[in-house]
């Protein structure tokens, strides 16, 4: 029986052309022939990667790769005129690399698309620590506000990352406010409304607030920010950095179970059509039923051979990772995504022993102290009140406090290490396990290198 061919989108992304054979009916070939020439070598899962869409720009200062698959694929042609937005000075700089510059850029082109289903088109930043997810989002925020449009959304996940946010966007000579979250939108709240100077500029929003219900008269978050917005004619930046937090949406018979984040996600892509959505994440999409929330990437819906993402899903979630590959290609190739990640081939790593201080130590000692009798009252007190998960608390705050005490102790010398390395015109990655915050005060800014968060 001959194959059948599923066909490709007319609209938005075309998927690449798909053979379903019939049931009960393998596809030619010799299956046991599939095991030949499955070895390789790292060089044949990635390769360097060379910004070759742009003309001007400076270079990345680290070496940078992409998947073997990806690398195949080029991006389409550059037409956006992004140079004409952003200053000279910047470019020139190297404030912005030519690799974040093309991301930049793509995404602006990006966004001129409109979608059959008169939404516009998204882009996909997928790119991994320390290629600057951060500075290329301010990017595309600067490009939008040199084109008057004063209102942007950016959304993430923790509040303490807004002055990462603010570091970013200064770094790019973006001089705009950042109005932190709702609640600050509460507070400036006059009789007559919003005050003027809050009418503008960039809200940072976490997803936790996001998924905030009304209260009473007051709105729910959502609609707060859609609000802020003014709805359906909002054209802002929508970035949806570490996007992966909205991806358990289910679809089914299981709909209910879907998280309220995801749900507020979608939810708020619909309410603001014209939206310039950014997904930002290195961990996007790490099996194909977390798509759901890239609605405006085009794979489903009117123009696409799919009606819904429950379609999509059913047709596509039996092909496993290799399709995952195949649709990240054809993404690239419609100038949709991009996911680069800095290149180890020259990296060197080193075990640093951060020796404890005598009053480090003495810290140490009467925290342990401190703990083991809150420990002896807690199972007095257990005896009498039977209260048994109590123990389950505490070791679960005894683990979290002793975490974070040691992480401190270690503070000092690799920020001293850090400088050293600075000054040796090198770029240190930071591990930091999502804790920004402990690090700021010690550094000095560097015009082009700037840190890793993992």
């Amino acid at each position: 029986m001959d194959p059948i061919r599923m066909p490709v989108a007319q609209g938005g992304v075309a998927l690449p052309p798909q053979v379903v054979y019939p049931a009960q009916q393998p596809p030619p070939g010799n299956l046991e022939d599939d095991d030949e020439g499955e070895e390789g070598t790292a060089t044949d899962v990635f390769a360097s990667y060379a910004c070759k869409s742009l003309s001007f720009g400076q270079p990345h200062p680290a070496d940078v790769s992409e998947s073997a698959g990806l690398a195949m694929v080029p991006l389409p042609k550059a037409t956006y005129p992004l140079q004409a937005s952003l200053p000279a000075s910047l470019i020139e700089s190297g404030k912005l690399s030519s690799l974040q510059l093309e991301g930049v850029l793509y995404a602006c082109q990006r966004h001129c698309t409109m979608l059959p289903d008169g939404n516009r088109a998204g882009f996909f930043l997928g790119d991994g620590a320390g290629i600057g997810k951060g500075r290329q989002i301010s990017g595309i925020i600067l490009d939008n506000w040199a084109r008057g449009r004063k209102q942007h959304v950016w959304v993430s996940t923790s509040g303490d990352l807004k002055l990462d946010a603010e570091r970013d966007l200064r770094d790019l000579g973006v001089h705009v406010k950042v109005i932190d979250g709702c609640q600050q939108l509460d507070t400036e709240s006059r009789a007559f409304g919003l005050s003027k100077d809050f009418k503008e500029g960039v809200l940072f929003v976490t997803y936790s607030t996001l998924i905030g219900a009304a209260r009473g008269s007051k709105a729910s978050r959502l609609d707060q920010i859609v609000n802020w917005c003014k709805g359906d004619a909002f054209e802002g930046v929508l970035v949806l950095d570490e996007c992966h937090k909205a991806k358990n949406f289910l679809v089914g018979d299981n709909a209910d179970n879907s998280t309220k984040t995801s749900k507020c996600v979608i939810e708020l892509q619909r309410r603001m059509p014209r939206a310039r959505v950014v997904y930002a994440s290195a961990t996007g999409v790490t099996e194909l039923g977390n798509l759901a929330y890239c609605e405006r990437l085009g794979l489903w819906g009117k123009g696409s051979p799919f009606t819904d993402f429950e379609g999509f899903l059913n047709v596509v979630s039996k092909r496993g990772v290799f399709f995952l590959e195949m649709l990240a290609m054809e993404l690239k190739r419609s100038g949709a995504y991009v996911s680069r990640g800095l290149s180890f081939a020259a990296a060197e790593f080193e075990t640093i022993n951060a020796k404890l201080t005598p009053q480090q130590a003495a810290i140490y000692d009467a925290a342990a102290g401190a703990w083991y009798r809150i420990r002896v009252k807690l199972q007095k007190a257990i005896e009498k009140t039977r209260a048994v998960r109590t123990m389950q608390m505490y070791w679960s705050a005894h683990q979290r406090f002793f975490r974070q005490l040691i992480v401190s102790f270690k503070v000092d010398v690799v920020c001293e290490d850090a400088q050293q390395c600075l000054a040796q015109v090198q770029a240190p990655s930071l591990l930091s396990n999502g804790a920004p915050s402990l690090f700021p005060r010690h550094f000095v800014p560097h015009d082009r290198l700037g840190w890793t968060w993992f």
